[in-house]
Formats: C-alpha cells, sequence, structure tokens
C-alpha cells in the first residue's frame, strides 16, 4: 500500500476551483486532453448507473488507445504534481482529470497497456483531507485495445451528471468540436492527428446531427507576420446563427490542438454591433504555448503577452473583413484633429512608465526594456499616432471591403512592409451606448463615442480626461498578473496629470 500525503483534499479542490466550469465537466475535458496527448485516435467512454432503488456500483469510465504507461510511469502517476509535460506540446494538466475524480468517487481505477508485457493497474481514493493511498491490483484490461489507457471512478452518488450519456456526449462536442469538424482535419488538425479523432459513449459513435458548419460559413486561415508563403497559423469559420448552431453561444471561439480554450468576443477585442447572431471557431496550435495550467487562458508575462498580441492582431485581420461583408456597419470616420496633442501627451507618460511596466513593451514594438535605459530606448521612437479615419490605416490592416473569399484556401495575402510608424494610434468609434468605453483592435485604441459616459464628458468639457482614462483602462488588460490594473489606470493619471503641456479640450 501507498500513500499520497499532502493536504490532498484541499490542493485538489484548489486546482477545480481555477475552472470556470463544473468539475464533471473539467473530468471528461481533462481526460480527453491526456488521452489526446498520449497519441489517442479512438476515446470511448461507459457510463454504467447502478441499479435504483438497490446498492449498486455508479461506474464511469474512459479508455483510449495511446501509447499507455509502464509500471513505473503508473506509480508515479499517483503523484499530485507529476507530469512529463513541456509547455505548448500537450493539452492537458499532469493527469489532473483522473486526480480530481477522487474528489466524487469511493474509489478509482486505473489500468495502462504500453506493451504486450508492460501492463499495470492501480486504485486509489481519498481516505481524508491529507491521505490518498494507492496499490496496484490485478490488471484486468477488459475495455482496452491492444495499448492505451482506462480510468474507472465509482462514483459517490448515484445523481452524478457523469452517468448521463447525453451529458458526457455534449461536453465532449463542446468542449472538442473542431475534431469533429472535416473542414479543420483538413487545414490543420491532420498534421497532428494523422489517423483523426473518433470518440464513442456507451459504444455509439458520437456524430454532429447536421453539418458542423454552416453551408454559408465564411471560412478563413491567419496567418501571422511573414508566415504568408508557408502553413497557415490558424483556421476558421464565421456564421450566422441558425437552428443547428451547436454551442447554444455566440462569439467566436478559440481552440488550441482541437480543444476550445475561451468562448466569446472580449479575448479577440472585437464585437458585431448590429447582428450579434454571429458565431464561430478559430483553431491556432500556436497558442498552447502561452496557456494558463488548467488550459482556460492566457498567460500574462511578457513575452506570452508578445505571442499573444500577435495572434490577436492576425486573428482580427481575418475575421473584420468577413464581419463587414455579414453587414456590420462600418466603423465611425470621425475626423480625430482634436486628439493629436493629447496623443503625445499619452506618448510622453507611456515613455515615463515603461521602465515599471516593461510588459507593454511588446505592444509598443519595442523587444525588451531596462529601467536605467527604458527612456533612452524610446527617446526617437515615435510611440502614439492619431487615427486619422478608422478605414485609413492601409499599412496596419487590410481595407474592410476586400472580398472575402468563399473556399477554405483562401489567397495567401501579400508580405507586408515593416510599418516606421507610431506603434499604436488611438481613435474614435459608434459603438453601443452600454457597450465597452473602448476596445483595442489590431493597434488601434478606440473610444466609444455612443457611450452614456463620453457623452456626458464632452458636454462638460473633459472629453480629453475621459479618453486618457479610456486609454489607460485598454492598456491595463494587458499587464501581468503580478501588477494591478487599478494600480496601474492611477499611475498613469497620475503621470499624466503632472505633465506641464495644456491639453485642448476635445471637440465633437
Amino acid at each position: 500500500m501507498h500513500e499520497t500525503r499532502v493536504n490532498l483534499k484541499h490542493l485538489l479542490e484548489d486546482i477545480r476551483d481555477s475552472y470556470p466550469l463544473s468539475l464533471e465537466e473539467v473530468i471528461i475535458n481533462e481526460l480527453i486532453a491526456n488521452a489526446l496527448d498520449s497519441g489517442a485516435s479512438r476515446i470511448s467512454f461507459f457510463v454504467t448507473p447502478g441499479q435504483m432503488g438497490q446498492a449498486g456500483q455508479h461506474l464511469f469510465t474512459i479508455a483510449d488507445n495511446g501509447k499507455g504507461m509502464k509500471r513505473r510511469e503508473l506509480a508515479e502517476y499517483h503523484n499530485i504534481a507529476a507530469s512529463t509535460k513541456t509547455r505548448g506540446k500537450g493539452i492537458g494538466f499532469a493527469g489532473v482529470g483522473a486526480k480530481l475524480s477522487l474528489l466524487i468517487s469511493k474509489a478509482v481505477t486505473t489500468e495502462s497497456k504500453s506493451t504486450r508485457r508492460a501492463q499495470s493497474a492501480t486504485t486509489w481514493h481519498l481516505a481524508s483531507d491529507t491521505r490518498a493511498p494507492w496499490k496496484f491490483i490485478p490488471f484486468d484490461g477488459k475495455v482496452l485495445p491492444d495499448k492505451g489507457t482506462s480510468v474507472t471512478m465509482e462514483l459517490t452518488h448515484d445523481q452524478s451528471p457523469l452517468l448521463s450519456a447525453d451529458f458526457v456526449r455534449q461536453t465532449i462536442i463542446n468542449h472538442y468540436f473542431p475534431l469533429f469538424v472535416p473542414e479543420f482535419h483538413q487545414a490543420l488538425l491532420k498534421f497532428f492527428y494523422k489517423k483523426g479523432i473518433e470518440f464513442f459513449v456507451n459504444g455509439q459513435k458520437v456524430v454532429m446531427t447536421e453539418s458542423a458548419v454552416n453551408p454559408r460559413a465564411k471560412l478563413f486561415r491567419v496567418y501571422v507576420g511573414g508566415q504568408a508563403k508557408r502553413q497557415p497559423a490558424g483556421f476558421g469559420y464565421v456564421a450566422e446563427h441558425e437552428a443547428h448552431e451547436p454551442f447554444g453561444r455566440f462569439g467566436l471561439a478559440i481552440s488550441t490542438y482541437g480543444k476550445i480554450i475561451k468562448y466569446g468576443w472580449e479575448w479577440l477585442g472585437v464585437s458585431p454591433k448590429i447582428n450579434t447572431n454571429i458565431y464561430g471557431v478559430v483553431e491556432i496550435p500556436g497558442i498552447a504555448e502561452i496557456l494558463t495550467l488548467n488550459k482556460m487562458d492566457f498567460l500574462k508575462d511578457a513575452a506570452s503577452l508578445k505571442k499573444y498580441y500577435k495572434f490577436r492582431k492576425a486573428i482580427q485581420e481575418a475575421v473584420l473583413p468577413i464581419l463587414e461583408a455579414m453587414g456590420e456597419k462600418p466603423e465611425s470616420k470621425e475626423k480625430s484633429q482634436a486628439l493629436k496633442p493629447l496623443a503625445a501627451e499619452v506618448e510622453r507618460t507611456l515613455k515615463n512608465m515603461m521602465s515599471d511596466f516593461p510588459e507593454l513593451a511588446p505592444l509598443l514594438g519595442v523587444k525588451r526594456v531596462s529601467g536605467k535605459n527604458a527612456s533612452r530606448m524610446f527617446a526617437d521612437k515615435p510611440l502614439v499616432g492619431v487615427v486619422e479615419e478608422l478605414n485609413d490605416l492601409k499599412s496596419e490592416t487590410p481595407k474592410l471591403g476586400n472580398k472575402v473569399p468563399q473556399d477554405s484556401t483562401p489567397q495567401k495575402p501579400a508580405k507586408k512592409k515593416q510599418s516606421r510608424g507610431p506603434a499604436i494610434f488611438i481613435g474614435f468609434e459608434a459603438g453601443e451606448e452600454a457597450g465597452a468605453l473602448s476596445r483595442m483592435i489590431e493597434s488601434r485604441i478606440l473610444v466609444n463615442i455612443s457611450h452614456s459616459s463620453y457623452v456626458r464628458a464632452l458636454a462638460a468639457g473633459y472629453a480629453d480626461y475621459h479618453v486618457v482614462v479610456c486609454v489607460a483602462w485598454t492598456l491595463s488588460q494587458f499587464l501581468q498578473e503580478e501588477h494591478s490594473m487599478h494600480q496601474f489606470i492611477n499611475d498613469f493619471l497620475s503621470s499624466w496629470g503632472k505633465n506641464q503641456p495644456k491639453i485642448q479640450k476635445l471637440l465633437p
């Protein structure tokens, strides 16, 4: 008999609480991720509720045909922190699916077979808050193919969602939808899953009941930097809501290796203003390198933020023309001449603050910043410009009127020339009255002139202060986790307020 001896229950509950999902969804999500990381092409679930009104076992099992584990690896698997994963090379989290299942199970049995002779099995349970005894048991392997791993939970409660085949099936589709779409496989996923991926629940193959992608959906590819002549960094589609819309959610979902990371528009900094019934998915394998341990959000360190900016801008460039083609109104063409003096003050403020917030350097077109040399590095570099008309940044983004290819092989964009202009621009747009104060699209911070707070600030003659608050608020969303958004906004406004030149009030 072996034991995991830490404050295990508390640790597992902390891991559980780091996910914005129910515990049952997390367990299924992570078990699938680990199966995919092991090279599985077939993943099977078996749901076996006990007899109603009688004492019996309520069993939930997942079995895959991945590479399996040897006896030594299976023993190490019971270490709560054990993982052989390299960041960016997998989408699972240290076998956490099986470990979290201890919270809702009487016992968890794991069987693994890497070769005909290398087969072993263990069982473990949570005996107390600090004790999780486990032991090797005879290998059964009835649900395993030639090689692979299975995890069986004897569930504590007979009403667990894991005993519902429909719940399991829908959770698989919600979190791994790209694996069911032939277009995603053909464009990108075939390079990672050469045999494709099949899911089964109680012997029945999980399939989409209707076409996974609306025939009228707009397909697009994502190219990053000078990648135009090589393999695209991503692939996706955008469609209007139909009866068979698969998620029950609107917005653009982002996935990596077929696993959905986020839903919505907020992460992209773009959202439709008229037709909110728009949804889609974009698959970007490269973002696996910048995900948190639970793979549900993006890291906030400087290097990760730099990669995030790069991917986000490339996705925006692909999606914005499609949104306009779907009827979204063009952005406001309001002249922004009065912003120029304020932009100069914002630039001076940013240069003063860069040594304290170096993670913003990539956003401003600088690779790294050292505290003593910050002002020297930015001395001759223009940082902040003004958007004269929001559709005039030809060097920054393709015109929104460009034709969107209808098939899955759009033309590759021409390689762009390096721009020597400002790194970011400030401009106006007409958004929703109750929408965001401002947002960042590519290199543009756009202030929402329809927002009630802007209208009131303009009437009172304080529109310049409102714009500065919007700039600070927008940039604060790109800070490292150890930096407080509130402190950054406070420091930004304080530094701006100390500047000597008087800023003219912004005109409507």
